[in-house]
């Protein structure tokens, strides 16, 4: 390695280990990276991406990564809109954040894994840490970088040098368009890790379905192939997905398809019923119960659609599931829904925790019935 890659390296994992020290257990510290910047690994803006650490108490080698969520941008407009904000720049990222739910400090509420330190991964680049465009696009006037897969890049990189060898065990997650990039990258955090040490996912509302909006419309799709096609996302995605969907490689963009094609163990959560898929995909225009009785019908028929496109989760001999009815939008971050939210007799927190660890007092499967009949959700 050149004396420009040592002193990079030297960098980042001073940085990372005088945080580990000296940060306040409850908080999160962040990490620019810098050099990555020199490898493209950039924001939407082209400023440094970056994460936030903390940590654990009584667990400090076991790590869960956590890829941020925040929708994607649908179009160059959009992406230019974007790029002047927390979720296309780090330019005003603060110095700290707190998490909540499985990501949580507090034994209380998040008893498994309040003592595992934490990754919480910046998420600026619009479409789930997928995409790869060498050259800067240049969009009336602005500049773009389309570089969310170098990104994760250069975050895993970073990580896994200032861990060296003491890293014991991984959880991927995220939420939302964090959720999806955890199935879509699933197989590579894995690869990335040493074979010795295991990994586990938890996908959180990300699983956003090839589903009709309420005209019989499938308009999500073309969103989807959009993003997937501007974004050169081809190479940021699941490879055996890829090979798989010959013409169709823009399906790989989206988790039903992925999904089969996923080799690391990973656990499904999600509600049927999930607000930000009510509105974008089937695009109802009131927030049950307070719709009519049309409305209603066809929120209940998406919960089904739902239903029928993780069948592949649910019929999986292997793999966790955790599907509520309740109206709701990420959970993993909330410390409600992570720890009192019930379905089948237990927690997600508990059936989470009873799936990877083969624990035979939790089912590694719940679904709940159809909505409203689940009383922990209000």
């Amino acid at each position: 390695p050149s004396t420009s890659d040592l002193l990079s390296l030297l960098y980042v994992t001073c940085n990372f280990l005088f945080i580990l020290h000296y940060s306040n257990a409850a908080v999160l510290q962040k990490v620019l990276l810098q050099d990555a910047v020199e490898k493209g690994a950039v924001c939407l803006d082209g400023s440094p991406p970056g994460y936030y650490v903390r940590t654990g108490s009584t667990a400090p080698n076991k790590w869960i990564i956590h890829l941020e969520g925040g929708g994607w941008c649908y179009n160059e407009d959009d992406c230019v809109s974007r790029s002047k904000t927390k979720l296309g720049s780090s330019k005003n990222w603060a110095d700290n954040r707190t998490e909540s739910g499985l990501l949580s400090d507090d034994c209380t509420v998040n008893p498994h894994y309040c003592g595992w330190s934490v990754v919480f991964v910046g998420y600026c680049d619009g479409a789930s840490f997928a995409g790869n465009v060498d050259a800067p696009v240049n969009w009336k006037g602005t500049t773009l970088h389309f570089r969310g897969f170098r990104i994760l890049e250069a975050v895993m990189d970073a990580i896994l040098t200032a861990g060296g060898d003491n890293i014991e065990q991984v959880v991927s997650t995220g939420c939302s368009a964090g959720g999806l990039a955890t199935y879509l990258h699933a197989d590579y955090v894995r690869s990335k890790v040493p074979s010795s040490i295991p990994v586990h996912a938890i996908a959180d509302a990300g699983f956003f379905i090839d589903a009709p909006n309420v005209n019989g419309e499938m308009h999500i799709r073309g969103i989807y192939q959009y993003v997937y096609k501007m974004q050169n996302c081809m190479a940021g995605v699941n490879q055996d997905c890829i090979a798989a969907n010959k013409d169709e490689e823009w399906k790989c963009f989206m988790a039903q398809y992925t999904y089969p094609h996923i080799k690391t163990p990973i656990f499904l959560l999600n509600s049927r019923y999930d607000t930000a898929q009510l509105e974008s995909i089937l695009q109802l225009r009131c927030h049950p119960p307070n719709c009519t009785k049309q409305q209603m019908e066809q929120v209940m028929n998406f919960g089904e659609e739902f239903l029928k496109a993780a069948s592949t989760a649910i019929q999986s001999p292997t793999n966790g599931v955790f599907i509520d009815s309740c109206n709701i939008h990420c959970q993993s971050l909330s410390t409600t829904a992570w720890s009192k939210f019930i379905v089948g007799n237990q927690t997600m927190s508990d059936t989470f925790y009873g799936w990877m660890t083969a624990n035979s007092t939790y089912k590694p499967k719940v679904v709940d019935c159809d909505y409203p009949c689940n009383p922990t959700c209000y």
